[in-house]
This record gives C-alpha cells, structure tokens and sequence, in this order.
C-alpha cells in the first residue's frame, strides 16, 4: 500500500515579507534550511522509495536536503506539484495586491474559487492537475513517496480528499516544511497533518 508524505517547502523570505513567490526561483533562507533538515530527521526511518518534487528551486532544494538523510534516494521533477501561476499578484505583497486589486483580493480571501485573472490559475485548474499527479505518482509506486511541494497544492489536495469545499482553501492551515500523509483508510485515500491535527481533521 503506498503512501504519500507531502511536504511544504522550507522558508523562504518572501514568505516572512507575505510576497507572493509564484514562479520564482527565489532559495531557502536559513531557517529553511534547518526546517528542511528536520523534516529529513523526521522521515529517515520510513520505508520511501522515491522523492517527488515541483520543479521550483525552493521545492527542488527542500527535497536535496530531506533526500541527504537517505541513501542512494531518487529525486523526480513532477511539474503537477508546481506552484499557482499567480500572472499579475507574482512578486508582490499582500498589501499592494489589496491596493491593486481591491475586488479581486476581496474574493480571494473570501469565495477564492470564484476568482479569475487574465495569466492567473484558477484554484480550480490548480487542484485538477495536483489530483492527475498524485494518481500518477501512485500508478508509478510500489513503496512509499515524498512529495515536496507548495502551500496551495496540500491545500487543495487536502479539500479533495477530505471531500470539502474548495472555498474552504483559506482555513487549512500548512505550515513551512509542514508534513501531511496521504493514504488509504477503508478504502478510500485520506490527506492528514503528521504528528499535528489539522483544523479538518478527518
């Protein structure tokens, strides 16, 4: 049977400055190194196969870092763990977006998949493709998989798992370097916060 630890990326600054990342290639700051690290002490003694990871550099290096507590670990670039194309929002902060864009921050915080930009995935389209790849990395697995990712896709896989709304995207609560598991109970795949309880708690 196997199972999924997804985790969220280490710190970024960014993150502390609530910028929105997006697509950049920004690098863990310092205390993402060490929450990585952690993670990597966290799940060295589980039975993982494999590493999977968005394509993005603060993804990529978060996976480098937990995979140095293994031996001999693959790491694979799955793009459906990619980040939200943010179009517009990518590169600023909070604040300028709700100066910007009043209306639309308005529905993001409060109906999010109601909200659609020109160069912008929809919560919708996001939570799609972060479904076809968790099904393919679980055609692919024997044993089980990390998969190190961003704060909107656990966030949407979780909803999904969970069969909960979609427009309860802004109550799950993902910590940096955060680790959920995904697996199955009674036949059917469950998403759940490791070691925590999530405010969904299942």
């Amino acid at each position: 049977m196997t199972k999924i630890y997804f985790v969220r990326h280490g710190s970024i600054k960014s993150n502390k400055l609530k910028i929105y990342a997006g697509w950049g290639e920004e690098e863990l700051d310092e205390e993402g190194i060490d929450q990585a690290r952690k993670v990597g002490r966290l799940l060295r003694d589980r039975n993982i196969d494999v590493i999977y990871t968005s394509p993005i550099k603060r993804a990529i290096q978060t996976a480098e870092i937990i995979a140095t507590h293994f031996y001999g670990l693959k790491i694979i670039i799955e793009k459906g763990l990619k980040e939200m194309k943010l179009g517009p929002w990518e590169g600023l902060s909070e604040n300028e977006i709700a100066i910007k864009y009043p209306e639309e921050f308005k529905l993001w915080n409060s109906k999010p998949v109601k909200l659609k930009l020109p160069g912008r995935e929809t919560l919708s389209t996001v939570q799609n493709r972060a479904v076809k790849a968790v099904r393919k990395i679980l055609s692919n697995q024997n044993r089980d998989a990390i998969a190190v990712t961003h704060v909107v896709i656990i966030r949407c896989l979780f909803l999904y798992y969970n069969n909960l709304n979609l427009n309860s995207y802004k109550k799950i609560e993902v910590p940096k370097a955060s680790v959920f598991t995904l697996q199955l109970d009674h036949g059917f795949y469950h998403l759940r916060r490791l070691l925590q309880k999530s405010r969904f708690s299942c």
